[in-house]
């Protein structure tokens, strides 16, 4: 994907998006290596981080640097991923 970019984009919002996803892959991996006590934190972490992950690839649409093709691909990966980390915080929270 990062290739498709234009590159006065690349280095602004949409180096937020990576980084952001960056952070989130971190979070899930810190989480799965978590006793059950730590992961509530860092789960609570990772599901804010996607929210705002959204908001980003939203913006990102609307200021035309993705197609809207690309947006709803990426907003279905990430409405799958939030229902993933909301399953595991239930789990972990034993509700």
């Amino acid at each position: 994907m990062g290739n498709k970019i234009p590159k006065r984009d690349k280095f602004g919002l949409w180096a937020k998006v990576e980084t952001t996803n960056v952070e989130i892959l971190t979070l899930t991996i810190k989480s799965a290596l978590q006793s059950k006590n730590e992961k509530l934190e860092t789960l609570e972490t990772a599901r804010l981080q996607i929210e705002v992950l959204k908001q980003l690839i939203r913006l990102a649409s609307e200021i035309k640097i993705i197609t809207d093709k690309i947006y709803l691909d990426l907003q279905n990966q990430l409405q799958e991923i939030s229902r993933m980390i909301n399953g595991w915080l239930k789990h972990t929270k034993g509700t």
